[in-house]
């Protein structure tokens, strides 16, 4: 979904949890063309207040959460980035 909507918005992901060996492991397994961050120290997950995989936190361009959801839909996702769209 991220490849087809490139001009829409930029989906950046951040592996903390595991090592670094499973989050390169992921990116090989799924395919996944966006940007993914390493964070050691988990400190991105925890000043986001992340608690688990999976969730989607929407930023608008001055870095200001949205909305955010665990396992949201593609239709979630575009309604989100539309409605930032018509701020």
């Amino acid at each position: 979904m991220a490849r087809n909507n490139t001009d829409k918005f930029t989906l950046i992901g951040v592996g903390a949890r595991d090592n670094l060996g499973q989050a390169e492991d992921f990116v090989n397994r799924t395919g996944t063309t966006f940007a993914m961050l390493w964070d050691s120290s988990g400190a991105s997950w925890n000043g986001l207040r992340i608690t688990s995989q999976h969730r989607i936190i929407v930023l608008n361009r001055f870095g200001q959460e949205v909305d955010r959801r665990a396992n949201p839909s593609h239709s979630w996702i575009l309604e989100k980035v539309a409605s930032i769209g018509a701020a």
